[in-house]
């Protein structure tokens, strides 16, 4: 997402006839007013490495257990999630208000060294999911005598 900032009046045109300025102050106002959804918007990703493995933690609030998909090949790591939220209200037997929502989130990134998929640890707690990825060693250099 961007964000649009007035440009400053200069000289002699004020801000009311800077042709900018209304332009500005219009995007301003459509980007503001639309909705953001809760899982991308506020879904964070943080990567650390330590001595033996990398560390992960997404923020994927509004997520549960079921709704994340992780995914590992060699160095390439890729967290996707899809929450459906269904909403409704009824006065007696009669439905008055009905809705339906569908969020997904999905990032991808490749780490400097591949990852041993078979030891990795993930635990979700809280709206984080943290995963532990252990570094697979690299393959040792072999000198080929020739004969």
């Amino acid at each position: 997402m961007f964000s649009l900032t007035s440009r400053p009046a200069s000289g002699s045109l004020s801000t009311a006839r800077d042709p900018f300025s209304l332009m500005d102050s219009l995007f301003s106002d459509w980007l503001s007013a639309r909705p953001t959804s809760s899982l991308v918007a506020n879904a964070r990703i943080d990567v650390s490495e330590r001595d033996a493995n990398y560390e992960v933690r997404a923020e994927l609030p509004g997520a549960t257990r079921e709704d994340i998909n992780v995914e590992i090949e060699g160095a390439r790591v890729s967290i996707s999630a899809k929450t459906n939220v269904q909403s409704e209200k009824k006065e007696g037997d009669k439905v008055l208000y009905s809705e339906r929502t569908s969020e997904s989130y999905a990032r991808a990134f490749e780490l400097p060294q591949a990852v041993d998929a078979a030891a990795v640890v993930a635990k979700f707690e809280n709206g984080v999911l943290t995963l532990t990825l252990p570094k697979k060693d690299a393959p040792k250099t072999k000198r080929i005598e020739i004969q």
